[in-house]
């Protein structure tokens, strides 16, 4: 930034100290530490843990079930020229995506 023509700024500068280099022993503490509370923090809210696994679950078999939903359209409905089969699959496709939504609206909830 410049004030009066000259050039001024703000630095930080951050020097370990010897805390710093000592700090090797404690790590594997530090780690049993961690993992303790996720344990208790998982065990805490192992609802939510499963409603949002079920959800990602169900989410990405939607997402597979869609190309071979559009497979059956173009192969048994136009290829055999049954437009019924063709609306139905359609409406299944449609159903389909208001519940992926609905999936993903509540899995953005749980987050």
């Amino acid at each position: 930034t410049k004030t009066n023509g000259e050039e001024k700024g703000i630095v930080l500068l951050l020097e370990p100290t010897e805390k710093f280099y000592t700090q090797n022993s404690t790590k594997q503490a530090s780690k049993r530490y961690r993992f303790k509370f996720l344990w208790g923090y998982l065990r805490k809210y192992k609802r939510f843990f499963v409603q949002l696994i079920l959800g990602l679950l169900l989410g990405s078999l939607l997402q597979l079930i869609f190309p071979f939903l559009t497979q059956a359209i173009v192969d048994t409905g136009i290829g055999g020229k049954d437009i019924s089969f063709v609306w139905l699959v359609l409406l299944a496709e449609m159903m389909l995506l208001f519940s992926r939504t609905a999936i993903d609206f509540i899995r953005s909830k749980i987050l």
